[in-house]
């Protein structure tokens, strides 16, 4: 089994944090996630995919992951191309910033992955942050969009005995400034939390309906 990681390249990395964290802290950021992930996958073999020379180099030392050179334009191509490359049939697809999933999440996707076909986690948007698969060619990628139901769709096209895992933890992608604070309320311990407040960020708790947090940079 592989777990496969697709990232965008640098220059466009978690655009709508830009107000908030320059282009390195950025990049921090996202190294400091795939520490958190690969924490999380301990014993599992890594793929990283990209067209980023800097996170692929990232990948191979400090993720000790096997890299993809990225060739074709889209997250879909990407996993495809991933696909092509390995040689492994059972496969989890996961995104490069969901700091919060942790051992016990990849324990029970193991452990259902001995009843199911396909076993999916949404993200709190619609998306999917998590996707196993007994077979890489089982579905075609729908990423992009609400692309949970239309995995679910593909998965029920095509008669696939499939587990919807729902996990807060899991549906957490940081996108945002608000989303940071997701990862001081739930991430003790992690590097992303670590990160953060070593950039003198502090999070309070927003007393009204336009959002949950408050987040503050020294």
């Amino acid at each position: 089994m592989k777990v496969i990681i697709p990232i965008s390249p640098i220059n466009s990395l978690k655009t709508r944090l830009s107000e908030f964290l320059n282009d390195e802290e950025r990049k921090n950021l996202l190294f400091n996630m795939l520490k958190d992930i690969k924490r999380a996958l301990e014993g599992l073999d890594i793929v990283v995919v990209s067209k980023d020379e800097e996170i692929l180099n990232f990948a191979k030392n400090e993720l000790n992951a096997q890299m993809i050179k990225e060739k074709y334009k889209g997250l879909n191509n990407a996993i495809k191309q991933a696909f092509e490359e390995i040689d492994d049939e059972e496969v989890i697809i996961i995104p490069a910033d969901v700091p919060l999933i942790n051992k016990k999440h990849i324990e029970d996707i193991l452990n259902l992955s001995k009843h199911y076909d396909l076993i999916i986690a949404p993200s709190r948007g619609g998306g999917t942050n998590l996707l196993y698969l007994k077979s890489k060619n089982l579905i075609e990628m729908k990423y992009e969009g609400f692309s949970f139901l239309k995995h679910l769709e593909e998965a029920k096209k095509r008669n696939l005995k499939y587990y919807i895992y729902d996990s807060f933890l899991i549906s957490v992608d940081i996108n945002t400034p608000e989303d940071l604070g997701e990862i001081f309320i739930h991430g003790d311990s992690s590097f992303t939390k670590k990160y953060l407040e070593s950039l003198g960020i502090t999070v309070e708790p927003k007393h009204s309906s336009a959002g949950r947090f408050i987040i503050r940079r020294e």
